[in-house]
């Protein structure tokens, strides 16, 4: 599935939604071996994203504006969590 976001960037994504179990916030998971830092700053002020796929249709994400997470869950798998309407400028959570 294909990821793209207001920056005119694109990502292949492994999956991608908004979850209610984390207060509706945005969660996203992709293979990306560059530092973290690097992948943050291109997800962080975000203005939307649009998941392009086949299989789960295509959806526009409006509003989640600000990283709060972003970790590793091995070495080349990276999860990443966005809120929607936070102030831009607070911390990121990097793991």
């Amino acid at each position: 599935m294909v990821l793209k976001t207001s920056r005119n960037k694109t990502y292949d994504v492994d999956w991608v939604d908004v979850a209610a179990i984390t207060s509706g916030n945005l969660l996203l998971q992709m293979t990306d071996e560059r530092p973290l830092h690097l992948i943050a700053a291109d997800f962080d002020g975000l203005e939307w994203l649009r998941r392009e796929s086949e299989d789960q249709g295509n959806k526009l994400f409006e509003g989640f504006t600000r990283l709060i997470r972003i970790s590793r869950k091995d070495e080349t798998s990276v999860l990443l969590v966005l809120s929607k309407g936070a102030d831009i400028g607070d911390d990121v959570n990097v793991n």
